[in-house]
């Protein structure tokens, strides 16, 4: 390769690069929905009360899956519930289960739309 032909790789290399950390630094500097498991109630073979704490960042939508396991970490029921932007919120979620749920929590929360 000539000395031109390398120096156009070494540009696009950087070029690259840099769209890259910008990129990444996009990514991480989003704001997310964040979650904290509080507790969880089973109340029998085919149902679960999930508490949880929920902080949305202002002018965000999102929604949450709440998940119940079994004692083999089988997941058992599932709902998702909407969030919005009103501040932290304590929530109390029931879910239907297939069978005796052991412990239940957030999976995970997403924005939306």
């Amino acid at each position: 390769m000539n000395r031109r032909g390398r120096l156009v790789v070494i540009i696009a290399g950087v070029v690259a690069g840099v769209v890259a950390t910008a990129l990444v630094a996009f990514v991480l500097n989003r704001p997310t929905i964040s979650t904290k498991d509080v507790g969880f109630s089973v109340r029998d073979s085919t149902s679960i009360t999930v508490g949880m704490d929920v902080v949305v960042p202002a002018g965000l939508r999102g929604r949450c899956g709440i998940q119940a396991l079994d004692e083999r970490f089988t997941v058992v029921g599932y709902t998702e519930i909407d969030v919005d932007d009103t501040g932290a919120v304590a929530r109390q979620v029931e879910l239907r289960t297939t069978s005796l749920a052991v412990s239940g929590g957030v999976d995970r929360c997403w924005t939306v739309p």
